[in-house]
């Protein structure tokens, strides 16, 4: 019979009290606001301390920060990080405008909060964001939020424009050099010290100074801007463009484009400006005042000059009109008349180009004058449009309209095709590179012994594909293959009836792959002629020693950068040496390969090598510290 046993319920845990802190905001520092804050973190806090399930956390609260950006609130970001450490796991606030107003954000934060387990209640809406409907009711009240947000947003513009309207409203900036506003007089007063430096700075820039040297005259000077920062050519444009010095004011110049994004861009006409004339004293006159625009506007003509045909070209293909393009070719400067929809990216017009030149013949033979009068021109002609033949049609003002057609483009002769291609070759489509698996062709070298046949990858000459393997001369390639399958002489029908396709690797090394299924390889290191890089070793010095003098081997450098190992028996008297000087890259490459790695180690060279011999043909025999030998033979 199973014996039974008893087990007693242990004690229950008691549950952990939660985590609770609060969030309060209001968006202005009015005096009435700040006591609502007060109010706000005092309820809470009595309210949180008072319940015994809860801990408290603390009341979170932002003032004069408005609830349509998270950026910029300190306190709310503040809180968002002690909720990802786990310090919290209940908010508490007062409505679902007081978190945000912007519902995408209030969304995306509030999602955030759930996943790592904190609860957001709103004690207004009665929501809680853990609830099964509390998302779909966050949804539908925060778009409320938003909405209202944006309602507000534009009665505060109505009253602003009002404002505008009557001229009733103070300045943004209350001090700019040489200004300060007055809230009592509600008007700016000239300082005088300030007035002098803007003086200065408009009869500079109407005696022809430029703005950039303007900033360097006045940081010379000592006159720092109102923030106590050197003079940019920004600044010094901004206040010379500025009417507030002529004693008016110009408002709404930028305006808010989004409420939710609070970005702000200039206004080019989408709201009404307001000019205030005479608003204030002047500290330029207006005949100063005149000459400054004056001079604006000679300097714009000079970046943006106009021409006769500026704003009557236009093209029938995209409607664009058409601009000057000045330019230069091997040489020789032309202007022509080209579309503007041909200057812009991404947009194609097969409108055709004309030469100023050109153009003006073509307008003159129109109106049968003898040569081009751009003031008849300016005079009668309303406009030109280039239609899509590249003929032209001109409007006259009196509402004739006179066309000049295009000639016919003369046919080319077709150029008679070779006869044949060059001939066909034994190594075609038999090499391929081991690196990127193209095929490789053969080319013609330019050498003083009237060149040589040699194979190439044709990744090499393909656009935007890089390949760095070696190329091989034509004879090398039978030689080794002879080498190989121990021929004296290279026979062409062997090969073909032997070899299905070669492979030349990095190394330079290559691979025979015989019809047979059988791989032979040739084991080289074949170095690049044709790339150098900077390096210089030091493991290298004293181990180099010549075999045709016996002397060592010192390291100098070429062209200021390239470092090389020559024999020192060449610069001695009475010594004729035939030693070849090697690059100490080149070097640096043979030796990782004698010694089996992808590259040079320093350490490993010296605990090895005993030294290197530098043969007459280039080739260098290394002698291991184990009394081995090894040689790199130079092909």
């Amino acid at each position: 019979m199973p014996k039974i046993m008893r087990i007693e319920p242990g004690i229950k845990a008691l549950p952990a009290k939660k985590k609770v802190a609060a969030y309060a905001r209001v968006s202005k520092d009015t005096e009435r606001l700040l006591h609502s804050v007060s109010a706000q973190v005092s309820y809470y806090s009595d309210l949180i301390q008072k319940n015994p399930e809860w801990e408290y956390a603390g009341v979170y609260a932002d003032s004069g920060i408005t609830g349509t950006i998270v950026t910029g609130r300190s306190e709310f970001g503040r809180l968002l990080e002690d909720c990802e450490l786990g310090r919290i796991d209940i908010i508490l606030c007062k409505s679902i405008s007081r978190f945000a107003r912007n519902t995408v954000d209030l969304l995306k934060t509030v999602r955030h909060l759930r996943d790592i387990g904190v609860e957001v209640r709103f004690e207004k809406e009665q929501i809680n964001s853990m609830s099964g409907d509390g998302e779909l009711m966050l949804s539908i009240l925060a778009s409320f939020a938003q909405e209202e947000s944006r309602s507000i947003s534009e009665n505060v513009k109505w009253g602003i424009h009002k404002r505008f309207k009557n001229g009733e409203i103070g300045a943004a900036n209350k001090h700019i050099l040489g200004y300060q506003y007055d809230d009592e007089q509600k008007k700016y007063i000239i300082i005088p010290e300030e007035a002098e430096a803007v003086r200065w700075m408009f009869q500079m820039y109407i005696d022809g100074v430029t703005l950039r040297d303007i900033a360097d005259n006045m940081n010379k000077a000592g006159i720092r801007t109102t923030l106590g920062n050197g003079f940019q050519e920004a600044s010094v444009r901004q206040l010379i463009f500025n009417e507030v010095y002529a004693g008016d004011i110009r408002r709404q110049k930028c305006y808010i484009e989004d409420p939710i994004t609070k970005r702000k861009v200039p206004n080019r006409g989408e709201l009404p400006q307001y000019y205030m004339a005479d608003s204030h004293e002047a500290i330029i006159d207006r005949d100063t005042y005149a000459k400054v625009k004056a001079e604006m506007e000679r300097r714009a003509s000079l970046v943006n000059p106009t021409y006769c045909f500026t704003g009557k070209f236009k093209c029938a293909v995209c409607g664009a009109n058409f601009t000057r393009k000045k330019g230069k070719v091997r040489g020789k400067e032309y202007v022509d008349w080209i579309c503007r929809s041909k200057k812009e990216p991404g947009v194609t017009c097969k409108s055709h180009n004309y030469p100023e030149h050109r153009l003006m013949a073509i307008c003159a033979e129109m109106m049968e004058t003898d040569g081009f009068d751009e003031a008849a021109f300016t005079e009668s002609v309303k406009s030109i449009t280039s239609l899509a033949d590249g003929s032209i049609e001109m409007q006259l003002y009196g509402g004739e309209v006179r066309r000049w057609q295009m000639p016919p483009k003369p046919v080319k002769p077709k150029k008679p095709k070779p006869e044949s291609k060059r001939p066909r070759n034994l190594f075609d489509g038999k090499i391929f590179c081991g690196k990127c698996g193209r095929r490789f062709g053969r080319a013609m070298s330019d050498t003083t012994d009237g060149g040589h046949l040699y194979w190439y990858c044709r990744a090499k000459s393909n656009h935007g594909i890089t390949c760095d393997s070696v190329n091989y001369p034509d004879e090398e390639i039978k030689d080794i293959f002879c080498r190989v399958m121990s021929k004296k002489i290279f026979d062409e029908d062997f090969f073909t009836k032997t070899v299905d396709r070669m492979v030349v690797q990095a190394s330079g090394s290559i691979d025979f792959h015989l019809k047979d299924g059988t791989i032979k390889t040739f084991e080289t290191l074949k170095l690049r002629s044709n790339r150098h890089e900077t390096t210089s070793t030091d493991e290298f010095t004293g181990m180099i020693r010549c075999a045709c003098c016996g002397n060592l081997y010192h390291r100098y450098c070429g062209y200021g950068k390239y470092v090389y190992w020559r024999c020192s028996g060449k610069h001695k008297v009475r010594t004729e040496c035939n030693g070849q000087d090697m690059a100490d890259f080149n070097i640096r490459k043979v030796s990782a390969y004698i010694l089996g790695m992808d590259d040079f180690d320093g350490k490993a060279f010296t605990e090895q090598i005993d030294h290197i011999t530098a043969l007459e043909d280039g080739s260098l025999e290394y002698i291991f510290k184990d009394g081995r030998a090894k040689k790199w033979q130079r092909t």
